[in-house]
């Protein structure tokens, strides 16, 4: 059963597929999974068998020769599918910059897809 809370995010969330190790802080069990999207206060993890909502996590996002590092709690988990994170505020400035950085990059793929998807016309 989902525990998602549905149209609660306080950040939009953006398609972002990158390698993550995550640590479970109570049992010191260290995982390697992928996360599928992220924002500016969380993302959602991959993973077959999620942790338990309120569980406290260390976490790595490997992107594009870049890591992003924090701490966060599980603010939801989807049986089977994975969890949602949150990151522990204030994000740090230097982590906070990568981020923004991929969120950006999100973004401008985004904008040049729904361009595409409208048909430009070429002049001949």
């Amino acid at each position: 059963m989902s525990d998602r809370p549905e149209n609660k995010r306080s950040a939009p969330r953006y398609t972002v597929i990158m390698d993550a190790e995550i640590t479970d802080l109570l049992t010191r069990t260290n995982m390697k999974l992928r996360s599928s999207d992220i924002s500016v206060t969380g993302c959602y993890i991959d993973a077959l068998n999620p942790l338990e909502r309120g569980t406290p996590v260390s976490l790595r996002l490997i992107h594009d020769s870049q890591v992003f590092e924090s701490k966060g709690v599980v603010a939801y988990t989807v049986a089977r599918l994975g969890m949602g994170v949150n990151f522990d505020q204030p994000v740090h400035p230097d982590q906070l910059a990568i981020l923004c950085k991929w969120i950006s990059q999100a973004e401008d793929d985004v904008a040049a897809a729904q361009g595409k998807s409208l048909g430009t016309r070429v002049s001949s």
